[in-house]
């Protein structure tokens, strides 16, 4: 059973944190900078698992450090955004997330140098899915933004044996 949830965990972890991209600013005439702050469908491929699974992220602005009922997390800034349902900061809803999770223990930070971010500029990211046992686990990802679309890659950290080993690829856009 507990190798059930930890599986469910990591697909939807990594289906998120490589979902929960970003934002952007689409007016006549500007270049394809992206701004950050929104509601993205995102959908993301764990390289283990079959298929995908689509995500709708909504962004707000963030510290860049974070404290959760888990451990304090961090990601690259200066500028950042969070989409966290158990703190109640922007939000993640969509079919990859198990419903034994009352989509509650999942938060995605997300990192760029400045907002809006140039076309083709860099974001990093962290997301973090929990359990009511206390089992977590943590993927680490980077991607290039443009003009309202998203896609990177990521991996499990480190710092979360549960899921070592597993990667996959992710995309998003701007829901209007």
């Amino acid at each position: 059973m507990k190798r059930i949830l930890v599986l469910i965990l990591i697909s939807l972890v990594f289906s998120l944190v490589f979902a929960a991209g970003c934002g952007s600013s689409k007016s006549a005439g500007s270049s394809a900078s992206t701004s950050m702050p929104g509601t993205w469908a995102v959908t993301g491929n764990l390289g283990s698992q079959s298929g995908s699974a689509t995500y709708q992220v909504s962004l707000v602005s963030s510290p860049c450090s974070v404290t959760t009922p888990v451990g304090m997390f961090s990601v690259l800034g200066p500028v950042c955004f969070i989409a966290s349902n158990n703190t109640g900061q922007g939000a993640i809803s969509g079919t990859g997330l198990p419903s034994s999770s009352k989509n509650t223990g999942q938060g995605v930070l997300i990192g760029v140098a400045a907002n809006p971010v140039p076309a083709n500029g860099t974001f990093n990211l962290l997301f973090v899915a929990g359990d009511a046992s206390g089992n977590f686990v943590e993927f680490t990802g980077s991607g290039t933004v443009s003009n309202g679309t998203m896609k990177g890659t990521g991996s499990c950290s480190s710092s979360t044996p549960l899921c070592q080993r597993l990667s996959g690829t992710f995309s998003g856009t701007l829901q209007q």
